[in-house]
C-alpha cells in the first residue's frame, strides 16, 4: 500500500485499541491499513510530545531567492513606476541590489503581494493639483442644487460589438460584426442632484461648437430659468 494520509483521530483509535491488548493484525483491519510500524512511530510521537500529530515542519523547501528587503524594493519600485516589464526589473535588480533572479522570481513576489496585470488608467501628465484645488475650493462655494453635469455619449453600429470571447486552445475567438460605422449619433445630458437626468439632446453625426452652444441656450439654460421661475412662484405661496 503507498503513502497515505491518516487522521489523528484513527491514530489515537488504534493506541486505543492497542491498549486494550488487541492484536496489530485486528487494529489493522479494523483502522483499515495501520502497520505495526505506524503504530510503534505513533505511540513513540504521543510518549514524546503528549500528541499523535506530526509537529508542523518549519522552513520547508527552498530558501527564496529575495529577502523581504529586497522585495519591498520591487514593491516600492512597482507603485512608483508600474508600467515596468519583469526583465526591466530584473536589471534593476542587477544593477543596485547585486540580484541575478528570474522572471518567474519576480512575478511570484508580485503575485504574493496581490499585485495583478491591469489595464492603465491614463492620467494627463498636463494637471496641476494646485488649479484643481482652486477649482475646488471656488465650486465649493455654491449649493448642490445649482450645479449640472454634463456629458456627452455616442453611438454608431460597432459600439455593441463585444471584445472578449472564449474559444478552445489555439483557436481564435470568432464572432460576425459589422466593420462599418454606419449611422452615428451624439447624446448629451444633464445630470442635476434631485432632479436626475435633465436637458437631453441627440444629433445625427458629433457634436460641434454650434450645436453645443445651441444646446446650452436652448435646453440648459431654459430648463434653469423654468426651475427658478417654479421655485420662485413655490415661495410667493407661502407669503
Amino acid at each position: 500500500m503507498g503513502n497515505r494520509r491518516i487522521s489523528d483521530d484513527l491514530k489515537e483509535a488504534a493506541l486505543r485499541l492497542q491498549d486494550d491488548g488487541h492484536s496489530t493484525a485486528y487494529i489493522k483491519q479494523i483502522t483499515g491499513g495501520i502497520s505495526k510500524s505506524t503504530l510503534y512511530r505513533t505511540r513513540k510521537r504521543k510518549h514524546t510530545t503528549g500528541s499523535v500529530a506530526k509537529a508542523q515542519a518549519i522552513g520547508r523547501g527552498r530558501p527564496r531567492s529575495l529577502l523581504k528587503t529586497d522585495a519591498d524594493y520591487l514593491l516600492r519600485l512597482a507603485r512608483h513606476k508600474p508600467t515596468l516589464f519583469l526583465d526591466e526589473y530584473t536589471r534593476r535588480l542587477e544593477l543596485y541590489r547585486y540580484l541575478p533572479v528570474s522572471l518567474a522570481t519576480i512575478h511570484r513576489t508580485f503575485e504574493r503581494a496581490g499585485l495583478r496585470v491591469k489595464h492603465v488608467q491614463k492620467l494627463a501628465s498636463e494637471r496641476d493639483p494646485i488649479l484643481r484645488a482652486d477649482f475646488v475650493r471656488r465650486i465649493g462655494r455654491y449649493p448642490t442644487d445649482y450645479l449640472i453635469s454634463l456629458d456627452e455619449v455616442s453611438k454608431d453600429e460597432r459600439t455593441y460589438s463585444r471584445l472578449w470571447g472564449r474559444a478552445a486552445a489555439g483557436l481564435r475567438a470568432e464572432q460576425h460584426n459589422p466593420f462599418v460605422r454606419g449611422r452615428r449619433l451624439s447624446m448629451v445630458a444633464g445630470l442635476a442632484l434631485g432632479e436626475g437626468v435633465i436637458a437631453a439632446r441627440v444629433v445625427e453625426g458629433s457634436f460641434t461648437r454650434e450645436t453645443f452652444m445651441e444646446y446650452l441656450r436652448d435646453d440648459v439654460v431654459s430648463y434653469s430659468h423654468i426651475c427658478m421661475v417654479q421655485q420662485a412662484y413655490a415661495v410667493s405661496s407661502y407669503l
